[in-house]
């Protein structure tokens, strides 16, 4: 709760949408600039006179999907900083880095828990779960505080 929490705490959605936002307005640009490049190297041939014919419409998609391909992990990395984020706000306002960790090794049923760093940046839309794991045993680390009695005790009488 304290992470979704977070999404709306921090202006997620709001940042979101200006940085995404940013991507497509970039994206229409390399749309015209492939469009109007194609259409100057083959247009003739393909019998397509500018880029107003509706038949430049196949190129359009083209041009599109090699953008927001190419664009994956720049997309991935907004939404991963934004998730790992929220992992944070969720942290301090339910002070429970073990549930965190608990809840991140279920989430490692349908994911793998430990991407090489490539993997995790061109692939991962969340941090893995060897990364939320981490956080939240560094953030115990640095609030004792949070720790239980028991635990407590352990660590006295080491």
């Amino acid at each position: 709760m304290g992470h979704e929490m977070g999404h709306y705490v921090l202006n997620h959605i709001y940042k979101g949408t200006v940085m995404l936002g940013v991507v497509i307005v970039i994206g229409f640009a390399f749309v015209n600039w492939a469009m109007l490049f194609a259409l100057k190297r083959w247009g003739e041939r393909w019998q397509v006179k500018d880029i107003t014919d509706v038949a430049v419409l196949p190129l359009a998609v083209i041009a599109f999907s090699i953008y927001f391909f190419i664009m994956t992990p720049v997309t991935n990395t907004i939404s991963r900083t934004m998730e790992f984020e929220a992992d944070m706000y969720g942290l301090n306002a339910a002070r429970q880095p073990d549930g965190e960790a608990n809840v991140d090794l279920l989430l490692g049923e349908y994911r793998k828990m430990d991407p090489g760093p490539m993997e995790e940046f061109i692939f991962y839309d969340h941090p893995s779960g060897r990364t939320r794991i981490t956080a939240a045993m560094r953030w115990k680390a640095e609030h004792p505080e949070t720790a239980s009695p028991e635990e407590l005790a352990r660590q006295v009488f080491k």
